[in-house]
């Protein structure tokens, strides 16, 4: 055999092994799947509970919109500030721990 004969078959035998190999997995899933199977939906009945929650706090007062957006606002001005400061690090240099090993 030449050359091209061997890295032919030698191909062939890797994607022969590769797509025996996927489909050994795909085998050892599905019988997982069969041997343990999913379990039920959860009753209706939790799923309607956080809508009348929700609907509970949108009856709530505009004083809680007021200081959600005072929160937010806070939020948004420290994140502002702290990105200022990420290459300060980097500006500094090597630390006391990184010059004494030498």
């Amino acid at each position: 055999m030449d050359n091209i004969q061997t890295g032919l078959m030698v191909s062939a035998v890797g994607l022969l092994v590769t797509f025996l190999a996927l489909g050994v997995f795909i085998g050892v899933i599905v019988l997982l799947q069969k041997l343990f199977p999913p379990k039920p939906e959860a009753e209706e009945s939790e799923e309607e509970q956080p809508v009348a929650a929700m609907s509970d706090a949108s009856n709530e007062g505009d004083d809680s919109d007021e200081a959600l957006v005072a929160v937010l606002a806070a939020a948004a001005y420290l994140r502002s500030r702290r990105s200022g400061q990420l290459g300060s690090s980097l500006l500094a240099g090597p630390g006391p721990y990184r010059t004494s090993r030498n």
